[in-house]
Parts: C-alpha cells; structure tokens; sequence
C-alpha cells in the first residue's frame, strides 16, 4: 500500500502550490479562524534533525500574518501512533521559531487530514504529557475525517481545496475493506464517474465564481483531479483490476475558454500594475510640486 500512500501525500503537498488566499480558506475551514484573503502567508521549514541525526520531514508548516502558527498533516490509514509525530514535529518548529534568546516554546496549532474513513479515528487524538512534580497537560491535536463531510459541508467550510480527494469514492466500489480488488460492472462505474465529475465541477465553478478561487486555481485542482484519477484507476489495474477502466469523461473536467479567460487574467495583472505605477507618479508629482514651491519660496525671501 506504500504506492497508494505515496499518490495521495504528493497529492496533498501539491495543494500548497495554489493562491494564498485558497490556502488561507483553507485554514478558515480547518480552524475556524477567519483571516483576511490578503494576509501573509509563509511556509515554515518543515525538516528537523534530532539528537541522534535523524532527519524528520512533517507534511506543512503555516504561518499567517507573522504570528500564527499551524500544521497540517495527511494520513491515508488510521494511525493511533500520529499524534505522538505530531508532537514531535510540533516541538522542533517550535524550537526552530523561538526569538533569539527566549525560553519560551510556542507549538502550532495542529491538525490531521484524514482521506479515508475508519470508524477507530476519533474526533481528538490525545497525549499526556506527565511533568514530574509539575502536573501532566493533555495535548490535543484535532483529526478532520474528508469522507465524513459532505459536499455541502465542503462548500460552507470553504475547503475547496480538497476537492480532488473526492476521487477518493472511487476507492470504495474498487476495493473492498480488506483493500482486496473488486470487480464492479462498467454501468456502476459509469454512473459514479458522472457523480463525482458534476460534484467537483459545479464546485469549483461554483468558487471560482465567487472569487474564493483563482482562474490558476482552479485549473490546478482540475489538474490534480485528473492526476489522481488516474493514479488510481492505474494501481488497481496493476493489483489485477479490471484492464477496461477507461479515462474520465471527455470534457468532464475541465474549463472551457481556457485561452480567453488566462488572457483576461493576464490583463487584470497588467491593469493593476497600471495603477500602481500611476500611483506611484502622481506621489512624485506631489512630492515635486511641494519642492518647487519650497525653491519658489527660497527665492522670495532673498
């Protein structure tokens, strides 16, 4: 299942390329906080070595407008050992951002995207942390279940971003629980690729048109959609699977006018550079009227 595992993490950290506005949506949804779509936004180091040289790699370090800290991690299967990574993670970001000189630690607020369902995951993960003498503290680190939301859940959250993971249903008509191929008949599959083109679609759209999403945007998570489609459809082809599993719908995923609308893209960049040099001039001009005035002056009083 390591391939399997591999397609989805790639998947995941690919979403990170996107605007930062998607990604602070993202981060609304997840946390409930609700920052501005023009906030800053900076990816923290998310490599640390420890004491016995191991290097350890966590999925995404966020930090928004300087000061809030947050970290994001994937899992594909049910893993009651994460929290404790995610600790460990935590404690070297938190070691690497503290000021110079300070003694105090300041963990991120963390989270666990899970892609898949098992009914073991519970809404927190939880580890006791005992101080000797000082009292123990419960670390809780949040576990956000994809499958369990629904699409209008989706939308209300604004998580747009996660919508290729709805390719994700495919998995459950073509394996059974024990991740053992099943055979389902062509109309079944048929049926399920419509659904779940129209559902991401109409989403997207949907965002896109409201301005939650860039035009870029959106045609990164069709990209991302399609990529994971058939990722999927190939590694259950290789594990025996049905060789006649086809290629999504034509046209199903994708948007139309692609030339005309990056056009208008590209005009809408070059309009607001436009009035920002024409701002900039006319601060200059300002600025060269007051010194000539001042000059003017000068010379009136010789």
């Amino acid at each position: 299942m390591e391939e399997i595992r591999e397609i989805f993490d790639r998947t995941f950290k690919r979403i990170f390329s996107l605007s930062n506005a998607a990604i602070l949506s993202l981060i609304n949804g997840l946390f409930g906080t609700n920052y501005a779509p023009d906030s800053s936004l900076v990816y923290a180091n998310r490599e640390a070595v420890d004491a016995s040289l191991k290097r350890h790699f966590a999925d995404v370090f966020l930090v928004v407008n300087n000061e809030y800290h947050y970290h994001l991690e994937a899992q594909i299967y049910s893993d009651s050992a994460i929290v404790m990574r995610v600790f460990e993670y935590g404690f070297y970001h938190a070691l690497e951002s503290r000021p110079d000189g300070s003694f105090q630690l300041n963990f991120p607020e963390p989270v666990v995207i899970y892609l898949v369902d098992n009914p073991d995951i519970p809404s927190d993960s939880i580890l006791q942390i005992n101080f000797s003498g000082q009292g123990s503290f419960d670390y809780h680190v949040r576990n956000f279940v994809y499958p369990r939301q629904t699409l209008a859940e989706l939308e209300q959250k604004k998580l747009i971003v996660l919508i290729p993971f709805q390719m994700l249903r495919l998995r459950a008509i073509l394996y059974d629980c024990r991740e053992r191929v099943r055979f389902p008949s062509q109309s079944e599959f048929q049926q399920l690729k419509e659904i779940i083109a129209s559902d991401i679609m109409e989403s997207i759209k949907t965002n896109l048109s409201v301005g939650n999403i860039t035009y870029a945007d959106a045609a990164k998570l069709i990209e991302l959609t399609n990529n994971l489609y058939e990722q999927i459809i190939l590694h259950y082809q290789k594990r025996g699977g049905d060789q006649t599993m086809g290629v999504m719908l034509p046209g199903a995923i994708e948007l139309p006018h692609d030339d005309i609308i990056f056009k208008l893209e590209r005009l809408e960049e070059l309009e607001e550079k436009n009035a920002a040099m024409a701002d900039e001039i006319a601060a200059l001009s300002s600025e060269n009227e007051k010194l000539k005035a001042y000059i003017a002056q000068l010379k009136a009083s010789k």
